[in-house]
């Protein structure tokens, strides 16, 4: 699980504010839009192995983008 918080997106990139199941700090992280990459991230110290939390956060980020209005934020999950 990780929520996503701040988001702000223009023509070609999406970010984001990142935060980890069990974390009470931030990363973020910026997402291409165009070619569908992530361009920069960081993960909350202790957390920096997960690229899990980044790739759900990413695909997550992505469908979001499409969307006419953004929400404060959002709880990605999976399992």
């Amino acid at each position: 699980m990780v929520k996503l918080k701040n988001l702000k997106k223009n023509n070609t990139t999406i970010e984001s504010d990142i935060i980890p199941e069990d974390s009470d700090n931030s990363g973020h992280i910026v997402v291409d839009l165009d070619q569908g990459i992530t361009i920069d991230y960081s993960l909350p110290e202790g957390y920096e192995w997960c690229m899990n939390h980044v790739n759900h956060a990413k695909n997550k980020l992505i469908e979001l983008a499409k969307e006419e209005h953004l929400s404060e934020q959002y709880l990605v999950m999976w399992y």
